[in-house]
């Protein structure tokens, strides 16, 4: 849920900024991938068993996908409706 939310935040606040719609789509994504392979490869090992990255990306990313895509069509909106509220004034 908190990838989730995220993930449309941050698609959401990109796309609002940005007209194109695929630095924020795969913004998002890039980062969760860039964060779970640094936690994996670059921080001290905390023990426990084996590694879950593999499978962290697998699940995680259609979820930062799917919220990513919730947050540009919500900033899409919003943009569509400030424009019509600016034309109309």
């Amino acid at each position: 849920m908190v990838l989730f939310l995220a993930a449309i935040t941050l698609s959401g606040v990109l796309r609002f900024f940005i007209s194109r719609a695929w630095p924020a789509l795969l913004t998002p994504l890039a980062l969760f991938v860039a964060f779970v392979l640094f936690d994996a490869y670059v921080l001290p090992y905390r023990g426990g068993g084996a590694s879950m990255w593999p499978i962290a990306i697998i699940f995680g990313g259609p979820v930062i996908l799917a919220g990513s895509i919730v947050g540009i069509l919500i900033a899409a909106q919003l943009r569509k409706r400030l424009a019509a509220r600016d034309d109309a004034i």
